[in-house]
């Protein structure tokens, strides 16, 4: 049991950190999600350049904190939300970890909204459905990689350990 915990969070460090990395890559070479992603980050540096120190640190921290968020909802909480599920009933199938980690993260922006309360919670413009695709990449690359190292082989060892 001790070994199966191990495995567990070993995957999900590594699928979540392949997430992390995967998203901004990704997001550099497609020509929409740059652009928007680079005129955020002109934004925040000409901020940055503009007024006083505190100011300037401040919004360096939030632009941190923004992407730290991003990352978080897109590759960590959806692979965590579909890996306790998986874990829980026993699911070994590829398509429930690959699909599901994929299709929330693609939905975590308007799961943001609805439980924000927000009008915009079914909207949905064109440079918001290449960032879904994006999250959703992003998301399948995590559930896939958890897959490989934490589930694919789980009914094999749990076999052996029974013999």
């Amino acid at each position: 049991m001790l070994r199966r915990l191990v495995v567990i969070a070993f995957g999900f460090v590594i699928a979540a950190g392949a997430g992390m990395v995967f998203l901004p890559i990704a997001a550099l070479f497609d020509a929409s999600t740059r652009e928007a992603g680079l005129a955020v980050m002109i934004d925040g540096i000409f901020g940055m350049m503009d007024g006083d120190i505190e100011a300037n640190a401040s919004a360096a921290l939030a632009l941190g904190l923004f992407l730290w968020a991003a990352g978080l909802a897109v590759c960590v909480a959806p692979l965590g939300f579909v890996a306790l599920i998986g874990e829980a009933a026993g699911v070994r199938a590829y398509a429930w970890y690959a699909g599901g980690s994929g299709i929330l993260a693609a939905a975590a922006p308007w799961i943001a909204r609805a439980a924000r309360g927000s009008a915009r919670a079914g909207e949905m413009n064109a440079a918001e459905a290449r960032f879904a695709l994006l999250f959703f990449l992003a998301g399948a690359l995590t559930g896939s990689i958890y897959w490989l190292i934490a589930v694919r082989g789980a009914g094999r060892e749990a076999r052996r350990d029974h013999n």
